[in-house]
């Protein structure tokens, strides 16, 4: 998968330092992956939530929030799309509750 934008994790890991090791082994996986449905998130990242269009990980055991958007892979023409993982807002527990947080630019918070 393709993750769009990689400024936000890398804000996210320097805001929340506890949170950098998760966040680096998150993506690296992502990026290693093609998923095509959210079944296969969750064959992955079992905790893994899909909320109005959202799905929305679980980091450092449920204290932070992954907020993103997923493209799945696809079949088009023979050939399978990378597909693409947009991250909307990385939030703390607290912060995930107030469902306007969750669609914000990171950083305007």
């Amino acid at each position: 998968m393709h993750v769009v934008t990689l400024k936000h994790l890398h804000e996210a890991s320097v805001r929340y330092k506890d949170a950098a090791k998760e966040i680096a082994a998150w993506y690296k996986i992502v990026t290693q992956v093609r998923w095509t449905s959210f079944v296969e998130v969750r064959q992955i990242f079992p905790d893994a939530d899909n909320v109005d269009g959202y799905v929305i990980f679980n980091i450092r055991r449920n204290r932070y929030r992954l907020i993103t958007v997923i493209h799945y892979a696809k079949e088009r023409k023979g050939k399978m799309t990378q597909g693409h993982v947009y991250i909307r807002s990385f939030l703390t527990h607290k912060e995930y509750n107030d469902k306007a947080n969750w669609d914000k630019e990171y950083g305007t918070r």
